[in-house]
């Protein structure tokens, strides 16, 4: 590699680290195109890609370094890499299996194949692997904080304590092995060792609310019940968004006999009124935990607390690693020189495990629903199919119109996976008794929320009080569904002390109370704000108007160049990524797109989008939750979908139930829009031409 090169990737890798993505991405892609073939360059590519979003572009080019370099295992843990971003965990264990076999010796293999095997729930064949690459390498921090994780979930709590005392050994700056350990610790009933672990992990991080929850249930169990409290609150106080530790707090001074509860540091619920007249609640500060990780695991409860209900102990954070950026340089790569990297080299970062997941606070058993049927036997023999499995079959079903078979299914597989969390230490509701107020907990993704968000018209149509608990950003938008049900991302102004209080996910919804779609509420069932309406209604272009979305998804942006090509045809981007003003730009046609500008749902997901597309005559958009939305605003709409959609488009039809106008155009291999373009443009054409 010449010194012009060498020059370049220094300069590239150095704008990686200060996440300026587009920046690195432009030198790495231009000296491939130099020099196509060149490994590391490549391995560079798809990890800038990955942290920048930009999932399946990296998945096509790690498939390409894959096809060029077969032979290297670091290609096939490179490919694994970007499969375990989509989360196709099966798929990925493959390709880090593929590694391992071509290198043995290849720790981060290893574990990466068992991290997959963990996220599947085959525990004991994830511990095999960590074991191996503890063997491979005794120092492997990654594969022994994993290991830990895995022991836990197996009921092997002494030897996962091992693990976690090693790790401490080993990184005696991280205050998370600290944390862990000492969550195990007072799990075998030694608060005395956990509060000085606690203590410990305070020292390196003074702010760590976990730690200080754990002192707290640590005091608690020694009777040093307003200590506890103190420590309850300083919980609280460092993070005020996290319901568990409200609901702690409230159940200790209600021991302690005090009739009011120390107000939370928190922003007061959205009025119901003002919500109706269009108001937006404010903002509140969530940190959601990552559920495409491992979560934290449930610590064995002292028989002294088990009597009653009792508080989360601390969450024992995920280990398992993010796609990391290279520490140091990458190494001249000569085209000549065989293509190989050193395992260091590749995955040398710590697993993410520099605090507790915020958004991951595990509860007691009691909380975790049991399963709401047992399957069918014929369905899976006699075998005992992973979490994993008996989601896909459930949606599967879904897909095919088995409500019934996919919604027991679905939630079977959440309540069978032990790794699962339960973000409310609250009795789940059954769908029958009257709570005195029903907490229903936004989980998933912002399409799925709108998707179900019908159903919260049904619970105040039965008079069922319930208040849905989401992520800030997302309140706004919610709120907008039915004015009946507040909407929050914390619990102000509910009374947490209420032995009334129950819980569900939303995705509980439709087996707990209406099956079969044909009885949801039907669109449009979210409202806009008119405000916003009115404000928007300037910026509808001249011409027949139509917004187009494709959620990062480059090839279907290409296809609407169809689109573009239309006479009277107004084209305009309801992206609102970052990157996106760059994907317009690459594009040929992309000057004829306006553009939403800056600012645009500045204060919550689609809070301007909403109200404007009421002013376009059609929209069209893969699938995501543009799509979502307007079937929700029932806003007429095409949708571009793949051989593998989402559950909610089906299978084959033209058409969903759930949002009736909305189209639907089918490509017939995945990731190929060249059939679907045409179509897409026929359609847009036809309806320009029906327009007054």
């Amino acid at each position: 590699m010449v010194e012009e090169e060498r020059a370049a990737i220094s300069r590239a890798t150095a704008l990686h680290r200060e996440g300026r993505l587009d920046e690195a991405l432009e030198i790495y892609l231009r000296l491939l195109k130099a020099r196509p073939g060149v490994f590391e360059v490549e391995r560079l590519v798809v990890f800038a890609q990955l942290q920048a979003g930009r999932i399946k572009e990296a998945h096509v080019a790690a498939r390409r370094a894959k096809q060029g370099h077969s032979s290297n295992p670091h290609a096939h843990v490179l490919l694994g890499a970007t499969l375990q971003a989509e989360h196709k965990w099966e798929r990925a264990l493959k390709a880090f299996e593929a590694a391992a076999r071509l290198d043995p010796g290849l720790v981060e293999a290893r574990y990466l194949a068992g991290n997959m095997l963990a996220n599947l729930g085959r525990h004991a064949e994830a511990l095999a692997h960590f074991d191996t690459a503890l063997v491979l390498d005794p120092r492997a921090v990654e594969a022994l904080a994993n290991r830990a994780q895995v022991r836990v979930r197996l009921g092997q709590n002494a030897e996962a304590l091992a693990d976690f005392a090693r790790l401490a050994e080993l990184q005696p700056w991280e205050p998370a092995h600290l944390l862990a350990k000492g969550a195990l610790l007072h799990g075998f009933g030694r608060s005395a060792e956990a509060g000085e672990a606690a203590f410990a992990a305070l020292q390196l991080k003074p702010d760590l609310a976990d730690a200080h929850f754990l002192i707290g249930q640590t005091l608690r169990s020694a009777g040093d019940l307003p200590a506890a409290r103190e420590a309850f609150r300083l919980a609280l106080a460092a993070a005020p968004d996290r319901p568990a530790f409200q609901l702690a707090l409230a159940r200790l001074e209600r021991e302690l006999g005090e009739a009011e509860m120390s107000p939370a540091p928190s922003d007061p619920a959205p009025d119901a009124d003002a919500a109706q007249a269009g108001l937006e609640p404010a903002d509140v500060p969530h940190t959601p935990g990552d559920l495409g990780d491992l979560e934290g695991i449930h610590a064995a409860t002292p028989a002294a607390e088990a009597a009653e209900v009792a508080e989360p102990a601390p969450s024992i954070p995920s280990a398992i690693p993010p796609v990391p950026l290279p520490a140091t340089e990458p190494p001249a790569v000569d085209p000549g020189l065989p293509a190989t990297v050193e395992a260091e080299a590749v995955w040398d970062l710590a697993p993410d495990v520099a605090q507790p997941d915020a958004g991951s606070l595990p509860v007691e058993d009691y909380a975790r629903p049991e399963p709401p049927a047992r399957l069918p036997p014929d369905e899976f023999g006699d075998e005992s199919p992973s979490p994993e499995t008996v989601r896909l079959r459930a949606l599967d079903a879904l897909a095919e119109g088995r409500w019934q078979d996919g919604w027991v299914g679905l939630e079977a597989g959440a309540t069978g996976d032990s790794s699962a969390q339960e973000p409310l230490p609250l009795p789940h509701w059954d769908g029958v008794e009257m709570p005195s107020v029903l907490i229903v907990t936004a989980e998933g993704n912002l399409a799925d929320l709108i998707l179900f968000g019908r159903l919260l018209r049904l619970l105040a149509d039965r008079k069922i009080p319930a208040r849905l608990l989401a992520q800030a950003g997302d309140v706004p938008l919610l709120s907008r569904i039915d004015a009946r049900i507040p909407v929050a991302s914390d619990l102000a102004g509910v009374d947490v002390r209420d032995a009334g209080l129950r819980w569900t996910p939303i995705a509980s919804l439709p087996r707990l109370m209406a099956p079969d779609p044909q009885g949801w509420p039907h669109p449009p069932y979210l409202l806009a704000d008119p405000a916003r309406i009115a404000r928007w209604r300037a910026m509808r272009p001249d011409g027949f108007s139509v917004g187009i979305a494709w959620n990062g998804d480059l090839p279907l942006l290409s296809a609407f160049a169809a689109l573009a090509a239309l006479e009277g045809i107004a084209l305009v981007s309801l992206e609102t990524r970052p990157e996106a003003e760059a994907e317009l730009a690459a594009m040929p046609f992309g000057g004829q797109v306006s553009r939403l500008g800056p600012g645009w749902d500045g204060d919550g997901s689609f809070s301007d989008t909403a109200a404007f597309i009421q002013h376009l005559d059609v929209l069209v958009t893969g699938e995501g939750p543009v799509a979502h939305l307007a079937g929700a605003r029932g806003r007429t709409g095409l949708v571009a979908v793949g051989p593998a959609a989402h559950w909610c488009w089906g299978r084959e039809a033209g058409t969903t139930a759930f949002y009736p106008s909305l189209a639907l155009v089918r490509a017939a291999r995945p990731g190929d829009w060249s059939g679907v373009a045409e179509i897409l443009a026929a359609r847009v054409a036809a309806w320009r031409d029906a327009a007054p």
